[in-house]
């Protein structure tokens, strides 16, 4: 394993010597970061494992006359647990008109041995445009995703999603912004009448996919000239489909939240409230309170480690709070070198029904990012 994260530093090195060499002549654009943190919980257990968390990225980006490319390459490194660090990277192509911008991505996750079931190579292509009626903001965007897991083939998928946005300013300097989004998620080599079902109206269905309906409202207020306010809603419902029955992994896959809880596989609502401080010097600080209400109609619940119930729901409260600050350096007269620096504190509560998703995180984390 560690072999291989050589030559993940070896191809990092590679990038950056290449955007280094050529930026004199100011034909990349890269930027550089990196993030320290402790996280009393970072794999979201109720049996907890504390870790310092390392964190390195990179992009190289590069603009020519009709198109657009770039590298961007991400390692963690988990302190107390280095069979879970892993090197996720992406290569980006896209070209834009005044009122679109289209492209494609290819990204890839790459873990040790260990956790090798976590890799995955997805490929993405998407539509994104804006137009202006009567002074309202429309914002549109298309996309359709494929992706190929290295060992959990069940959960090759496709998703297809669209979304449209409309954004309206006010003289009051309150801003109303306001969107649906639908998804379809269509799961490849699912053999549904292997599985056990909660749903007994679905025993005899082939199908294997699922659809979701979003809606969304948010309110943003400008206070002063150095204070705002916002306050978003966001409703989902699972209007169709029955690839959701597969959501029913063994606990040991479900820690990994945000590639096995996934958002189309529960309904339910969100509330949150956002007040940003801009400080003298341009520091700016950001405070938040995220409120989630999550069901998830055909998983059971770990009514005990390793006992589990199909008879009922699970169902999971979800308290964030999120503190911020952040300064921004500028070096000589080009905007476009900077230095930032950010400092972040996070406590999630997740009250569940369910065991193995019943669990509090905290973490604290520095981060600097370069870009010239």
């Amino acid at each position: 394993m560690k072999s291989s994260f050589n030559k993940i530093y070896i191809y990092i090195s590679i990038f950056i010597a290449i955007g280094v060499s050529n930026i004199t002549y100011g034909q990349w654009d890269i930027n550089i970061s990196t993030l320290q943190e402790y996280n009393d919980n970072p794999f979201h257990s109720p049996l907890a494992t504390e870790s310092f968390i390392n964190t390195f990225n990179v992009s190289v980006e590069k603009a020519f006359s009709k198109v657009n490319i770039g590298y961007y390459g991400n390692y963690t490194n988990f302190t107390e647990s280095s069979t879970r660090n892993y090197y996720w990277h992406q290569v980006g192509l896209w070209s834009s008109t005044n009122n679109f911008l289209y492209g494609l991505n290819i990204e890839q996750r790459l873990n040790g041995i260990d956790y090798s079931f976590y890799d995955y190579i997805n490929y993405n292509s998407y539509l994104k445009y804006k137009f202006n009626i009567n002074n309202i903001y429309i914002f549109g965007n298309t996309s359709l995703n494929v992706t190929d897991y290295k060992e959990l083939n069940d959960l090759d998928n496709l998703l297809g999603s669209f979304n449209i946005t409309a954004n309206k300013s006010f003289e009051t300097k309150t801003t109303l912004i306001s969107g649906l989004d639908f998804k379809y998620k269509n799961y490849f080599n699912t053999n549904l009448s292997s599985l056990t079902n909660i749903d007994n109206n679905i025993t005899n269905s082939n199908s294997a996919y699922t659809t979701q309906l979003n809606f969304f409202v948010k309110i943003a207020q400008s206070i002063t000239s150095t204070t705002g306010i916002a306050a978003q809603y966001t409703n989902r419902n699972i209007i169709g489909g029955t690839a959701k029955t597969i959501r029913q992994l063994n606990f040991a896959y479900g820690d990994e939240s945000k590639y096995f809880d996934d958002p189309i596989s529960y309904e339910g609502y969100t509330a949150s409230l956002q007040i940003t401080q801009i400080l003298p010097m341009e520091i700016i600080l950001r405070g938040s309170f995220f409120y989630n209400s999550k069901e998830y109609p055909s998983q059971g619940i770990y009514t005990e480690a390793d006992k589990f119930n199909t008879d009922i729901s699970r169902f999971d409260v979800q308290k964030i709070i999120n503190l911020g600050a952040q300064k921004k350096f500028y070096f000589g007269k080009a905007e476009n070198t900077s230095l930032t620096l950010v400092l972040n504190y996070q406590h999630i509560l997740n009250s569940s029904n369910s065991f193995w998703y019943d669990y509090n995180s905290n973490k604290i984390n520095l981060g600097l990012n370069y870009n010239f």
